[in-house]
């Protein structure tokens, strides 16, 4: 696969990632009657996904540039993109039923689980910070912004 096959690919790849946050997050019930609800950031961050994806997309269309003919290796790094956008997804559809702790906690510890060589894999450390940051952000938005994240099945009530 040429550099300009795999930025084709990859820009299609992540116009549909946007395209399907955008999608699922309109599921997203609003909790609190106000202009701007829980789904408003979610649906922000999808659109500028969409966006860069076609601008890239476009681009790698119609640049006059010669196509390389050079082979990509397919390297860890390239396993790691995957794995990460995997879990993304994963983490997306998991989202609503099981809720932002939960989720986000297995989402984290998997995501630092890939990034992590074997040698400096720190599991306690990791499930300490993957746990700890999704209760303090939920802790943040129920009690300060009086916002809460989707509640799934061990969320806190507001």
């Amino acid at each position: 696969m040429t550099n300009k096959m795999r930025d084709i690919l990859c820009s299609i790849i992540v116009i549909a990632f946007g395209a399907a946050m955008i999608y699922y997050v309109k599921d997203v019930r609003r909790v609190i009657r106000s202009d701007v609800g829980s789904a408003f950031v979610p649906t922000l961050i999808g659109w500028c996904i969409v966006i860069t994806g076609g601008c890239k997309l476009l681009y790698s269309l119609f640049t006059g540039l010669k196509e390389e003919s050079r082979k990509i290796v397919f390297d860890q790094d390239m396993l790691g993109g995957i794995g990460t956008v995997v879990l993304m997804v994963l983490y997306m559809l998991a989202f609503q039923p099981v809720g932002f702790v939960v989720a986000s906690a297995a989402y984290l510890f998997l995501q630092m689980l890939l990034f992590s060589e074997k040698s400096n894999r720190k599991i306690l450390l990791f499930a300490a910070v993957a746990v700890l940051l999704p209760l303090a952000v939920d802790a943040l938005f129920v009690f300060v912004i009086k916002m809460p994240l989707p509640v799934g099945v061990f969320g806190f009530e507001g």
